[in-house]
């Protein structure tokens, strides 16, 4: 005799209709919801040339769209107190000084979505980190701590907006942890909690 034969179909169907804990409806819900939320594809480009070259960009354009991107990193960008706190994080010669006094790191490239309206959009800056100590070592970074990838690709799946969102000015200066320590804390964004540089 089979075994499929001692099992108590009324029974089986009991239990099938025994509603589900409400904790775990809501966490279902949240990973449904993350697993469909919008993506796009961004360019991460370079330079000008290297705009123009890979967009449907003009020259013209990607002109503005670097010197959006530039202010703002100058506005966005992680900011140190010493230039070997920015390199332990960003690598050797990778560091400046701006005007306001601070180290910063250089602004590695910028990103691009043809989603996005060209004439009026932010051109979020894209940072390199290099941090032999981190688990995002050669990983691209934009300023809030959003991981774009890996570097060597130059096409990336982001968030929906992700190329344009406006990111808070920099008031604070990182300390200990760095940008990395921000990267894996990017939801704390804008409080006041020590160590981060949202403002």
């Amino acid at each position: 005799m089979k075994r499929t034969s001692f099992i108590n179909l009324a029974q089986w169907k009991k239990c099938q209709s025994v509603p589900v804990a409400k904790p775990l409806v809501i966490a279902m819900a949240a990973a449904l919801a993350a697993c469909g939320q919008k993506k796009e594809q961004v360019t991460y480009v370079t330079s000008v040339d290297d705009c123009s070259n890979s967009t449907s960009l003009s020259v013209a354009q990607c002109e503005v769209a670097y010197k959006k991107a530039l202010a703002e990193a100058a506005r966005t960008g992680p900011k140190y107190q010493r230039r070997y706190e920015c390199e332990t994080e960003f690598g050797d010669n990778q560091c400046v000084k701006h005007n306001s006094g601070f180290f910063m790191p250089l602004m590695t490239g910028f990103l691009v979505s043809s989603a996005i309206h060209q004439a009026t959009s932010a051109y979020n800056p894209v940072y390199y980190y290099s941090s032999p100590f981190s688990n995002y070592r050669n990983r691209l970074i934009l300023s809030d701590g959003t991981v774009v990838g890996r570097r060597g690709s130059k096409s990336y799946s982001l968030p929906s907006g992700a190329a344009s969102k406006k990111m808070p000015t920099v008031t604070k200066t990182v300390s200990r942890g760095g940008f990395g320590s921000v990267a894996s804390a990017k939801s704390s964004w804008g409080s006041t909690r020590s160590g981060g540089w949202g403002g």
